[in-house]
């Protein structure tokens, strides 16, 4: 039964109650209907404000709509309640009390309050106690490191995961505090103002195959709208600032960092994108000759992603590092395609010390931890040289202290973080139609794409879909592990299902039937998954994902940020709309897409369909 009617069940059994009572002649007097629902009214406030106290207690993802749909209906029953009294109240106001108080009831009356406090501090507790877990993790050593640090991210993971039965398993609460400052400035740093017109014309489709031919160097003003195009502001409503790249909570805790070698116009050093202001903050002068990346070193300009985990986790708690990474790929998939456009090749560094990397940027590694570095240089030029294999290995030691002040989102980062060291010393599915490239503007592609939750009940057409699949296939960038699977339910020529897309640009039938509310349900029954004519699942294989150490988790969520991305520009640019979800119960994912949850681990959802309206 859908969860608005379970909500609406003790009010629906009333109306029934007073429609029999009315036909038999025995309907109640106006202080029977009072009496009544204000009964119901406080059923309802205290189901609201159980839900409301034990969800913030507990710190972790509420179930959205049972809260405030008991809200709604609590609200109904106080105009009601309000309706019945006013007159009570406007004749006491005029009149003033007619009579002492008996005695006692001052006392009778604290009693009722301070057993409403007992009650709502004893949900509380529960929130924040019951079922508490601390987690306690000793990296491995020696030859173990490797090992070591998967296992810390194998925990990470079961620790973060949401299922219907684990809402009191948890690690140890971290104090997040409230919501860190949504955008970072360097107020006595030099500003440099950028721009962000629309210099190409170029498709998504041919940004998607590959970079425009060009050997001159970037020019200041097209970098300005790479950077427009990969974090910038496109849009403010409301008092909020919403990015070229969408983030879980609307929450963007990426920061964006430039050493720059060789731009027309700009001198070379190390520089802070300030998306605010759609400026440069020059930070230190030189840095870039001094980085100490390796090959990428001869790069014309190295983007250094961090990720502010705070401005995550006061909201998402402990699965603040998967939404952190996820976000950062969205955000690299934009600048590895603006990129393109402008004719620069776009690489990502999979192997970088990270200590390294923070203390060149004067971040503490920890409370803001560099996640990825770009590599960008003229396509026409000389690429880059391979990085050293074996080159940078996982850290055999023990995390720092401070690494604990974010509790398990700080052990992720630092599992997964590498450091510096000397070199050791020695398919059969159904064919899809071929695709069409995406010819609207890379740009306005970008600059337009907004998270769509309401969609037509109109089917996509398969050719659409397909093509859509196709700007999936880039090589990997980072991780090979992502598998990705697709909930269909309204998609013109294909029956509804769950399908595997295979590398061959083919589907496989993994279960047949209508499984659109089970996907909703999956998502904390999420009405954007439920209401999608299809929903892109991406997926991990543990083994490969894990192969080379706790290092792939990360890449992992990268990749998948930036599957993701392309599966949103792809609906953009051909009329559709999207929208990413990282809520959801990871065993019934699991479940849904038919795959162990011990082999497989679930990553994203990307919800697609007609927008609500068209």
């Amino acid at each position: 039964m859908p969860k608005i009617l379970w909500v609406l069940s003790p009010l629906m059994l009333y109306a029934a109650y007073l429609a029999w009572q009315t036909w038999r002649g025995r309907a109640p007097s106006r202080l029977g209907l009072n009496i009544q629902t204000s009964l119901l009214l406080i059923a309802y406030l205290l189901g609201t404000a159980s839900l409301g106290v034990f969800w913030v207690a507990n710190q972790q993802l509420p179930v959205f709509d049972w809260h405030y749909l008991f809200g709604y209906c609590t609200l109904l029953l106080v105009a009601i309640h309000l309706f019945f009294n006013l007159p009570m109240v406007l004749q006491w106001l005029r009149r003033g009390p007619q009579r002492r108080t008996p005695a006692g009831s001052g006392a009778l009356t604290l009693g009722k309050a301070l057993g409403l406090v007992a009650v709502l501090a004893g949900v509380f507790w529960l929130g924040t106690r019951h079922g508490v877990n601390q987690l306690s993790f000793v990296w491995g050593a020696g030859g173990d490191a490797v090992a070591g640090t998967a296992e810390a991210v194998i925990r990470y993971h079961e620790f973060s995961s949401e299922s219907r039965g684990g809402v009191f398993r948890r690690a140890q609460g971290v104090e997040w505090g409230v919501a860190p400052p949504e955008f970072k400035h360097y107020p006595a740093a030099p500003g440099i103002a950028l721009e962000k017109a629309n210099t190409n014309q170029r498709s998504l489709g041919a940004a998607l195959r590959a970079p425009w031919p060009r050997s001159e160097r970037l020019s200041l003003a097209e970098l300005g709208e790479l950077l427009h195009l990969a974090s910038g502001v496109t849009a403010r409503r409301g008092g909020n600032s919403y990015r070229a790249a969408p983030s879980s909570g609307a929450l963007f805790p990426s920061e964006l960092y430039l050493l720059v070698r060789s731009v027309q116009g700009l001198t070379p050093g190390l520089y802070h994108y300030d998306p605010e202001r759609h400026r440069l903050e020059l930070i230190a002068v030189d840095a870039a000759s001094s980085a100490g990346f390796g090959a990428a070193e001869d790069a014309d300009v190295l983007v250094l992603l961090t990720a502010v985990f705070r401005r995550t986790g006061y909201k998402y708690r402990d699965r603040a590092y998967r939404y952190a990474v996820a976000d950062a790929g969205h955000l690299l998939e934009n600048l590895r395609l603006a990129a393109h456009a402008a004719g620069m090749r776009a690489r990502l560094l999979s192997r970088f010390d990270e200590a390294q990397a923070a203390s060149a940027l004067g971040v503490d590694g920890v409370q803001e931890g560099v996640l990825a570095i770009m590599d960008l240089r003229p396509a026409g030029g000389a690429p880059a040289a391979a990085a050293q294999p074996g080159l940078y290995l996982a850290p055999p030691a023990p995390r720092a202290a401070d690494a604990q002040a974010l509790g398990v989102t700080g052990m992720a980062q630092q599992a997964t973080s590498l450091r510096l060291l000397a070199p050791p010393a020695g398919s059969g599915g159904l064919a899809l139609p071929p695709p069409a490239a995406a010819g609207q503007n890379l740009y306005r592609t970008i600059v337009s794409r907004r998270s769509q939750r309401r969609y037509a009940a109109a089917s996509v057409p398969l050719a659409t879909l397909a093509s859509i699949l196709a700007d999936l296939r880039q090589a990997p960038q980072l991780s090979e592990a992502i598998q990705v699977h697709l909930v269909v339910s309204r998609v013109a020529g294909l029956a509804p299902g769950v399908y595997r897309y295979l590398g061959d640009h083919s589907l496989a039938l993994v279960r047949a039937g209508e499984f659109a509310a089970a996907a909703q349900s999956a998502a904390l029954s999420q009405d954007v998954i439920g209401g999608a004519a299809v929903v892109l699942v991406l997926a991990a294989a543990r083994q490969p994902m894990l192969a080379d150490g706790a290092r792939g988790y990360r890449h992992a969520y990268l990749e998948a940020g930036m599957v993701s991305e392309r599966w949103l520009l792809g609906a953009v640019a051909r009329g559709l709309a999207a929208c990413p979800v990282g809520a959801f119960y990871d065993d019934e994912a699991a479940v849904l897409i038919g795959v162990d949850s011990k082999r497989h681990w679930v990553l994203h959802f990307a919800a697609l369909g007609w927008p609500a309206g068209k």
